[in-house]
């Protein structure tokens, strides 16, 4: 038995974010009914497939009375229409229901911007640059499905349902790293930067066959690369060490040419011998065919048109929660 099963959902609406939370509370054994026909034109169909995969299509049907059988109604409309004490109203928009931007016209990708996102993405002097994939709208998706749950949960404690609310900006604003935090604390304004806003070594970097990601946190890893890439007195340098981002290009006069000189396979085995925080920059055929992800068997197989296609999993690891072979196995995208 799954996790959520006796659990109705229905999901309306043609937002993504909506249709990413639907993908994961039915990946927890939730039936999930899916009100609407997808518009091709905005959403291509392979993606379409990738959300719907093992939802009911009950588009057509008077939502009225599919809501009257179900728990949680996912949705992008704020109108309190059909809201009820035991149904969790999980409600997904641009920016917010209230506040001067509601009900304004908005998208992951101007929430991103309002939200501050996009000024930290890029190059230093350069004009901010938009983020690759979907990653906002399915953060957003994921916090819609954090507030479903607890809708459940507060619904089964007897305390009955309500209206949970998430917007793309806010989501935009959850997930920055401390961004905030710099400017209130320290009235500094993190600007876009290849390095990070605080220490170094803890970015991405070239080597001979490709590029590394290399991220240094505590006093142990930092005196284990100096030891590494042979400036073992690097690791006593009260200076160096209190000041590494200060100190970036020092460092990578050394580190630079250690890495050029090495695949990146090598590069990452080094540099775990020693504990050190590495791992390579993978395009989307190397995820695919990566030995963690065979072994952890994250990706499922789908039938799209008469042919078999990859996509990913459940991101979670729940003991009668998921059965991937059963999903696998389980009919096509909703229609």
């Amino acid at each position: 038995m799954y996790a959520l099963s006796g659990v109705t959902v229905v999901e309306s609406g043609q937002d993504l974010a909506v249709a990413f939370a639907g993908r994961l509370l039915r990946m927890l054994g939730a039936t999930v009914l899916v009100t609407r026909e997808r518009h091709r034109e905005l959403v291509p169909h392979a993606l379409a497939a990738f959300l719907d995969h093992a939802k009911t299509p009950a588009a057509g049907r008077d939502l009225g009375q599919l809501l009257a059988g179900a728990q949680v109604w996912l949705s992008s409309d704020p109108a309190p229409a059909h809201e009820r004490a035991s149904l969790v109203h999980v409600v997904l928009t641009p920016y917010g229901a209230e506040g001067p931007w509601a009900g304004r016209a908005g998208s992951a990708f101007t929430g991103s911007a309002l939200g501050g996102l996009l000024h930290l993405c890029g190059e230093a002097e350069r004009e901010p640059l938009k983020n690759g994939g979907l990653v906002l709208e399915f953060q957003a998706g994921l916090f819609a499905t954090i507030g479903a749950l607890a809708g459940l949960l507060k619904l089964e404690a007897g305390r009955g349902g309500g209206r949970v609310e998430t917007s793309y900006l806010e989501s935009a604003i959850a997930f920055q790293e401390r961004g905030d935090i710099a400017w209130t604390h320290t009235a500094d304004d993190w600007k876009r930067a290849r390095r990070h806003e605080v220490g170094h070594p803890f970015t991405v970097f070239p080597c001979a066959d490709g590029y590394v990601t290399i991220a240094i946190g505590p006093a142990r890893q930092w005196e284990n690369l100096c030891l590494l890439i042979g400036k073992p007195e690097w690791a006593q340098d009260v200076e160096l060490i209190m000041n590494k981002r200060a100190n970036a290009d020092l460092i990578d006069e050394a580190l630079i040419p250690w890495l050029a000189s090495r695949k990146s396979a090598d590069v990452v085995r080094e540099c775990q011998e020693f504990f050190v925080p590495c791992g390579p920059v993978l395009t989307a055929h190397e995820v695919l065919q990566d030995a963690q992800f065979r072994e952890r068997q994250f990706f499922q197989s789908m039938q799209l048109l008469g042919q078999a296609f990859e996509v990913p999993g459940a991101p979670f690891r729940l003991e009668g929660a998921f059965d991937p072979a059963a999903w696998a196995a389980a009919p096509g995208a909703a229609r």
